[in-house]
């Protein structure tokens, strides 16, 4: 059940991964998701309180109403039975009224059967390492593939590779891009294909509850993120952090 925060005035709160993801977020409420937020929240005239948590909970929290909304969250069939999406008119998630996209890349370890060439995954056993609660894990299984989410982060996932109990990795997010090419503990160890594996657009869901109780009050809310994200205030953010939306 959503709790009363479905009547307007009363903050709401949002629920976010306690881990990095740069440059969209931090675990300390930092990064372009925030500068986004707080751009709207004025826009929308709205209070937004913050709960870093793991992403397996923060979406579980949604689905009880114990949250009012999660940070960067990508549509599926699934999450439509308990969260609202900003949507179109033919039913689909609308990307312009999305936080961000982002790219949902293959990492493969140096010496291992692993490969990707944009249309055809081959892992070894049919395993993949995925962060823990990401939406990838459901896309594979729906490809026959055994995705084990056994870290929350993409430098969990990384390691892993290095460990040598995966030979590829499917992580979300530039922070993955970064490790792989800057931390020398992956240099020459991992390598990230050419192709991602998809290009997701992250939202802002509501619980439904609260959605059908106020959808006026989510609607502005969703027009705003629009709205502030083509701001050139925000827009110049984005660019400072190498971010071409």
């Amino acid at each position: 059940m959503a709790g009363p925060a479905a009547a307007a005035g009363v903050p709401l709160t949002l629920c976010y991964e306690d881990v990095a993801q740069r440059p969209w977020s931090a675990p300390d409420a930092t990064g372009l998701n925030f500068e986004l937020l707080r751009r709207a929240a004025k826009l929308a005239g709205e209070q937004f309180i913050y709960a870093a948590k793991p992403w397996r909970r923060c979406i579980e929290e949604l689905r009880l109403g114990t949250v009012d909304g999660v940070i960067a969250a990508a549509d599926s069939r699934e999450r439509r039975a308990f969260a609202s999406f900003p949507l179109l008119a033919d039913g689909s998630a609308d990307p312009a009224r999305a936080l961000f996209t982002d790219s949902v890349n293959v990492f493969l370890r140096v010496g291992g059967r692993a490969s990707w060439d944009g249309r055809t995954l081959v892992a070894p056993n049919m395993e993949v390492a995925v962060q823990s609660g990401y939406l990838v894990a459901s896309v594979l299984r729906e490809r026959g593939y055994r995705p084990r989410e056994m870290g929350k982060s993409a430098e969990d996932g990384l390691r892993l590779l290095l460990s040598g109990m995966f030979d590829v990795a499917i992580l979300q997010g530039v922070e993955a891009s970064r490790l792989v090419h800057n931390d020398a503990r992956f240099q020459n160890q991992v390598v990230q294909a050419a192709q991602p594996y998809r290009v997701v657009a992250l939202h802002l869901p509501f619980n439904r509850e609260l959605y059908f109780r106020n959808p006026r009050r989510v609607e502005a809310i969703w027009r705003a993120v629009a709205a502030a994200r083509q701001s050139p205030e925000y827009r110049h953010l984005e660019a400072e952090a190498g971010v071409r939306d």
